[in-house]
């Protein structure tokens, strides 16, 4: 009886408590031609035109911060740079290209400042989902070509 009323009482603690807000963790949109994507196969490689490891946080269809990879002692982290509110919409006008979004999943902060650091230590940094359209298209891992970071595919969807 006493386990009992002891685990309705955590129950009651852990749906009373605040919940932060989630965001996307991704990298900036890339365009990629639509033919690419068509054809899209296991190991071929998406090179992104980034030579740094920035990111962005999505909430929605919107662009809350843009962020950078780095470490507070071991633990990995995530330091906001500048917050943003920018719209991510599809661009209608481009026929030869599509938008993709490269997420690495989400991530929860009760802040969200300049300066802020948000622990990431639960994300794989090298695993990454694609999505075109709000639709996941494939997976893949990072990877380093020429000083350029690119995607290599591991699984089409």
């Amino acid at each position: 009886m006493k386990h009992e009323t002891q685990a309705n009482r955590l129950a009651e603690m852990i749906q009373d408590r605040i919940h932060y807000p989630a965001y996307e963790l991704a990298l900036p949109l890339v365009a990629v031609r639509r033919s690419k994507l068509k054809k899209l196969d296991i190991d071929d490689v998406l090179l992104t035109g980034f030579d740094r490891l920035e990111c962005i946080l999505l909430e929605g269809s919107t662009v809350c911060a843009k962020a950078a990879f780095g470490y507070a002692g071991k633990r990995s982290v995530l330091e906001i740079l500048h917050l943003s509110d920018d719209s991510m919409e599809q661009q209608s006008d481009m026929k030869k290209h599509k938008t993709v979004k490269c997420s690495f999943g989400t991530v929860k902060s009760k802040v969200l400042e300049p300066k802020h650091l948000i622990d990431i230590a639960h994300i794989d940094l090298e695993q990454v989902t694609l999505f075109s359209e709000d639709k996941k298209i494939a997976e893949g891992v990072l990877v380093n070509v020429d000083a350029e970071i690119a995607i290599q595919i591991k699984k089409v969807i």
